[in-house]
């Protein structure tokens, strides 16, 4: 399966803005991510950031996420609201990823499900392969690099 760059920048997206309040940002992702402390993110970091992600998703806690839970995770503050244009492309692409996600077309993405789906981005976003992410890797994944700082 081939990932585009929108598809990988939505993916990264969401698993740092899912595990993080709404008010994080990429600049604060390493150092909310890295809970060693070594200035890096690693899988099991990763992974469990997946895994709080899920479960704050996952408001009813039945261990599922539907669509309106996902949604709702995502929400844009209204003082930051896009033109309606904008916002239906989002709301679009929310819903192909949705499905996308949810293989066993149960109407809501397991924890399973969710894993699979984001596990791979890791090895993706790991550009020189260590198994580690850094600040750079983390920048370049969405679209930031030290030009835009």
């Amino acid at each position: 399966m081939t990932v585009t760059k929108p598809a990988l920048t939505l993916a990264v997206t969401t698993i740092v803005l899912a595990a993080l309040p709404v008010t994080a940002w990429a600049e604060n992702a390493l150092a909310a991510l890295d809970t060693n402390g070594d200035g890096v993110i690693g899988r099991q970091e990763a992974v469990s950031a997946q895994v709080e992600s899920f479960r704050r998703l996952d408001e009813n806690e039945d261990g599922q996420i539907s669509l309106d839970e996902l949604e709702a995770g995502q929400a844009t503050p209204e003082s930051e609201q896009p033109p309606r244009d904008v916002q239906r492309a989002r709301d679009k692409a929310r819903e192909r990823w949705f499905k996308n996600l949810d293989r066993d077309q149960s109407d809501g993405i397991s924890l399973s499900e969710y894993q699979s789906a984001m596990t791979p981005y890791f090895d993706r976003l790991d550009a020189d392969s260590n198994g580690v992410l850094d600040g750079p890797e983390l920048k370049r994944a969405i679209g930031m690099d030290d030009a835009d700082r």
